[in-house]
């Protein structure tokens, strides 16, 4: 930022300095193609870099030197390979006057760049033309230098207007583009140092498919040494960034100064997100790597939008919708500390309360290490992580859930009202994806399950029960209702989004049932087989029915889908079971009697056949 920062701010000097240079050849001798020629053989050695300026220098005189071209192009420095251009203008209007420049001050009439196109490349070891032009410019002024740093300097500077019109700025990862950064126009009037001068600017910010309007206002302050910046009553907003973030807008006061090596950066105003504001409190230095301390305070805010539902099938898509690689770039050369503080988080249907969370990164992975707040009717703390270089991105959470509603907690992020139940959750998960569906599909990791005073809605056990003991027919009607527990609890494995609970134990005022179940977040279906012991009416009207069962276990499975789950309880294959000892003893004796028989037979033959 640094780099690209002194780079158009340079390449602005450059054109006042041509100003400059044109009015001194202009009071000698003035011939286009030559002052053309020694332009070109400058940049050459300054920046290794071809210039081609297609159109003749235009020049008038008095009381202004003005200069007039277009059609310029600066090729990529020579230590870099691409076929894309590094820099277009097409055209340059530019004016200086005459009569301060014998007492050194410098009075600029209008600056005027339209039509300009600058690509920024990185190639595949993650360097950039930017600084492969900086490397080569460098080490032509150390040269002509000659190891002396020293610069001169300049009188009064005042700029009567500076416009830029239809700027576009690409970057490219190697040969794609991964976004555009496009400027319809900046304006700057009546500029001096020292002194507040009103700027505005719009365009548009295009990624993949999607392009978004920006605009900035505020009061620019120079110093005279030109390093150090202040942007007043800064109002900046961002519209249609994504299909979560419609708008995002930074207000406040701006201050930049540059130094020897690094770039400081503070601000103090408010972030909003979709409208709703965050104090922001910043601190930033850009140079090798570039530290970034933020303190983040909200009274609310809400995130519906950010986790889509399980049921809607565009949103494994919908990572596509934001191009992160900028953000991991970032990341990956920073160092960042913070703390994040929200009154109330609302994240699609879930409420969290007194949010607080310690940002750190590692990487391009930012952390937050705990992660605390009060939710689901209890308390949330965690240590999350989210990998802005993986595509998707990646997740990682150890939740410590404390006396939470579970089925407040899945009908929040998963829309189910299939299971309620005061309890504990703790999670040790990874998942990657944009949406909850796909978070689901992506899961792999453990966890432990703890409820109590609980229910499965959609599903009777007891109907089902009473209804296999008199052997009837299911229908719709046993699947109504619901099953109350006293207590719930089960490991948890989750493997790609195969989620199973090797250890499942559930107890009731009729029943208790213990076994395995499995949903497979893939197929949205779930499975269960279970070993279900009766209690109470339900024991009593068993055993009357049928005493060959009393104290065995009845054989209990689940199967289907989310919105369909399907129970059911074999009685009669148990039945069956209990009995086929009997069966298989009368079938041996049977076969025994027939083979006594046979033999019989086939003795009476022999015999016969011996007396024959």
């Amino acid at each position: 930022m640094k780099k690209l920062f002194k780079w158009i701010l340079g390449l602005v000097g450059a054109f006042v300095a041509l100003i400059i240079v044109l009015g001194i050849v202009a009071v000698i001798v003035f011939d286009s193609e030559d002052v053309k020629k020694q332009l070109v053989k400058t940049v050459k050695e300054t920046t290794t870099a071809e210039l081609v300026i297609e159109q003749e220098l235009s020049l008038s005189f008095f009381p202004w030197l003005q200069v007039e071209t277009g059609g310029v192009t600066l090729s990529q420095p020579a230590s870099f390979k691409s076929d894309k251009t590094f820099l277009r203008v097409d055209g340059v209007v530019a004016s200086i006057k005459l009569m301060p420049l014998i007492s050194g001050d410098i009075e600029v009439g209008t600056v005027t760049l339209s039509g300009a196109e600058l690509n920024l490349i990185k190639d595949h070891s993650g360097r950039s033309n930017l600084e492969a032009l900086s490397e080569a410019q460098e080490k032509q002024v150390e040269q002509s230098r000659g190891g002396d740093e020293k610069s001169g300097s300049i009188g009064n500077l005042s700029l009567e207007s500076l416009s830029l019109q239809n700027f576009t700025l690409n970057q490219y990862n190697g040969e794609t583009l991964s976004q555009s950064f496009h400027l319809t126009n900046f304006g700057i009037n009546d500029f001096k140092p020292e002194e507040n001068t009103p700027i505005t600017a719009e365009g548009s910010l295009k990624t993949g498919k999607r392009e978004s309007q920006w605009e900035v206002t505020g009061e620019l302050w120079v110093g005279k040494d030109f390093k150090q910046f202040k942007v007043n009553q800064l109002a900046a907003e961002l519209d249609n960034l994504s299909e979560q973030f419609s708008s995002v807008a930074l207000q406040g006061d701006l201050a930049m100064s540059m130094e020897e090596g690094s770039t400081k950066v503070n601000h103090q105003g408010v972030l909003k997100l979709n409208g709703q504001p965050i104090d922001m409190d910043l601190k930033s230095g850009f140079g090798q790597t570039t530290d970034l301390d933020v303190t983040l305070n909200a009274k609310r805010i809400e995130l519906a939008g950010l986790l889509a539902s399980t049921g809607e099938k565009t949103q494994a898509q919908s990572s596509g919708t934001v191009d992160l690689s900028p953000v991991a770039d970032f990341l990956q050369s920073a160092r960042i500390k913070g703390k994040l503080a929200i009154g109330e988080l609302v994240l699609k249907n879930a409420s969290f309360n007194n949010v607080s969370a310690k940002l750190s990164n590692k990487g391009a992975t930012l952390m937050l290490n705990p992660f605390k707040a009060d939710a689901f009717q209890g308390h949330v703390e965690t240590v999350a992580s989210v990998n802005f270089a993986a595509k998707p991105l990646a997740l990682a959470v150890q939740p410590q859930f404390e006396s939470i509603q579970v089925g407040d907690l899945l009908a929040a992020f998963f829309e189910m009202d299939k299971l309620t139940g005061l309890g504990e959750l703790d999670l040790d998960m990874k998942t990657k994806g944009a949406g909850v569906k796909q978070m689901l599909q992506n899961l792999n990791g453990t966890g432990k399950l703890q409820l109590a005073d609980g229910a499965f809605n959609g599903i009777d056990v007891a109907k089902l029960i009473e209804t296999g003991l008199s052997l009837q027919a299911l229908n719709k009607e046993n699947y109504s209702g619901k099953t109350t527990f006293a207590n719930l609890s089960s490991n948890i494995r989750a493997n790609k989004g195969l989620i199973e609970l090797p250890n499942f134990k559930l107890n009731s005022p009729l029943f208790d049932l213990v076994g395995k179940a499995s949903t497979d977040a893939n197929k949205e279906t779930i499975a269960g087989n279970f070993q279900l012991q009766l209690k109470g009416r339900l024991k009593e009207a068993l055993e009357a029915k049928y005493p060959k069962l009393k104290a065995k276990a009845l054989p209990f499975e689940l199967k289907g889908s989310w919105a369909e789950p399907r129970a059911s309880i074999d009685v009669e294959a148990l039945l069956k079971a209990q009995y086929q000892d009997k069966v298989d003893e009368k079938k041996k004796e049977l076969e025994d009697k027939a083979k006594d028989e046979l033999e019989d037979k086939l003795g009476d033959i022999f015999k016969r056949k011996k007396d024959n």
